[in-house]
């Protein structure tokens, strides 16, 4: 586990809070995804996701699986050669990343608010493989800091508001429409629910 002055630095605790926010956006997409069985089955994905990303960015899993995938390679003398690898495993997860989110767009036509959030989501997981992967030149660009702030954790944060957002506009956006439905424009709202 790291220390709790790991935990303080500007990097952690924007990463925290980002994480914190799409948890809680996805456990009240949940909450209140009343029938519609898509809406929940979303939310309780990408709850799932950020519970995972949320103990990840705690616990420094990413870097225990990274460390042990870089001890192997040197136990077997592989350590100078991982370049080429590195940039397979790059291009492939890229392909990956492309293609699931052309996935989702197609799975999600007609509803961009779920669009939003899974590819929030499958963005975030493409980042985790990016972390992991490792490749130097990739590395100087994502962790140079910037008045203390990684450009990394900047898009680990764009894609925990992307699912946080997108899960809970597309929860809204199902409670507006059924209401809608329930008081037609020409009669007013009533004043006291019902």
């Amino acid at each position: 586990m790291i220390s709790n002055a790991g935990l303080l630095n500007p990097t952690r605790i924007i990463g925290l809070a980002a994480y914190a926010f799409a948890l809680v956006s996805c456990a009240i997409a949940w909450a209140r995804g009343g029938g519609s069985q898509h809406r929940k089955r979303l939310a309780v994905i990408l709850m799932a996701l950020e519970a995972a990303l949320l103990l990840d960015s705690v616990f420094n899993l990413r870097w225990l699986l990274h460390n042990s995938l870089a001890r192997l390679a040197m136990a077997n003398h592989l350590y100078g050669g991982r370049s080429g690898p590195q940039h397979v495993a790059l291009d492939l997860l890229g392909s990956a990343v492309a293609v699931g989110v052309a996935s989702v767009l197609w799975l999600f036509r007609g509803r961009p608010s779920a669009w939003l959030a899974a590819t929030g989501g499958i963005r975030s997981v493409g980042c985790w493989w990016v972390e992991v992967i490792s490749l130097h030149a990739v590395d100087g660009l994502l962790y140079r800091r910037v008045d203390g702030v990684m450009p990394v954790r900047l898009f680990w944060t764009a894609c925990s508001l992307m699912m946080g957002i997108g899960v809970l506009w597309d929860t809204f956006a199902k409670d507006a429409h059924a209401h809608s439905g329930k008081w037609p424009a020409e009669e007013p709202l009533p004043l006291t629910p019902s």
